[in-house]
C-alpha cells in the first residue's frame, strides 16, 4: 500500500525517507530486489524494441538491479551512469565486474574503457530515486543529476522510476526542473504512470 499525502518539504522528506529505508532488514530489501528483477527482466523481454538499457550499480538501501544484467540475454545492451560535472554521462558495460568505484563511492564505469553514448539512444532508463507517486513524479537524493540527463533522452525513452513499495506515495514536493516518470516499477509490478 502507498503511503499517505506528503506535507513536508523536500529536506524534510529525504531524511524521513533514509530514515524508514535504513530501518528495512537487509535479507527483505533482497528478496524485493530479486522479486523486482523477474518482473523487470519479464516485462523488458515482452515489450519489442527496447535494446539499450541505462541501469545503475545500487546504494545499501535502493533496488538492486544487478542480477537483471545478468539474466536478459546478450541482445540486450546495459550502460551506467558516471558522474560529469553536473550531469550523468552513460557508458556501455559488458559486466559489473568492471566498475569501479568512483563520486559518491558508487561504483561507476571507467570513461577510458567503456565507450560513452548519447542518453538520445537509451530505450528504457531505470531511475532510483528516494520516493516517486503513482503519478510518475521522483524525488531525488538532491543533486539533480538524474533530473539533469532525463531532460536529455529522446521523447519515445521509457524513464522507469525503481523503488520498494515503501518508497511509493500519493504525493511529493515538485518543482520545474522535476523530470516525471512514464512508468513505475515496484516489487507490486509495473505499470505506466497515468499521464502515459
Amino acid at each position: 500500500m502507498a503511503n499517505k499525502r506528503s506535507t513536508l518539504g523536500k529536506e524534510e522528506l529525504r531524511i524521513k525517507i533514509r530514515r524508514s529505508l535504513a530501518k528495512t532488514d537487509k535479507k527483505d530489501r533482497r528478496n524485493w530486489s530479486a522479486l523486482l528483477c523477474r518482473k523487470l527482466s519479464s516485462w523488458i523481454s515482452s515489450n519489442g524494441g527496447i535494446k539499450l538499457i541505462a541501469t545503475y550499480a545500487s546504494l545499501e538501501t535502493e533496488v538492486d538491479l544487478a542480477v537483471l544484467h545478468t539474466s536478459l540475454p546478450a541482445l540486450y545492451r546495459f550502460a551506467y551512469p558516471l558522474v560529469s560535472g553536473s550531469m550523468l554521462s552513460f557508458h556501455l558495460v559488458e559486466h559489473q565486474s568492471e566498475l569501479r568505484h568512483g563520486a559518491f563511492n558508487i561504483p561507476e564505469p571507467d570513461p577510458d574503457i567503456h565507450p560513452s553514448i548519447s542518453p538520445e539512444e537509451i530505450d528504457l532508463c531505470l531511475c532510483p530515486g528516494l520516493a516517486f507517486t503513482h503519478g510518475g513524479a521522483r524525488l531525488g537524493r538532491g543533486k539533480a543529476y538524474y533530473d539533469a540527463t532525463l531532460q536529455r533522452l529522446n521523447r519515445k525513452s521509457i524513464r522507469m522510476g525503481v523503488a520498494f513499495d515503501l518508497q511509493v506515495y500519493d504525493d511529493l514536493p515538485v518543482e520545474a526542473h522535476d523530470i516525471s516518470m512514464t512508468h513505475l516499477a515496484t516489487p507490486s509490478g509495473i505499470r505506466p504512470t497515468p499521464e502515459y
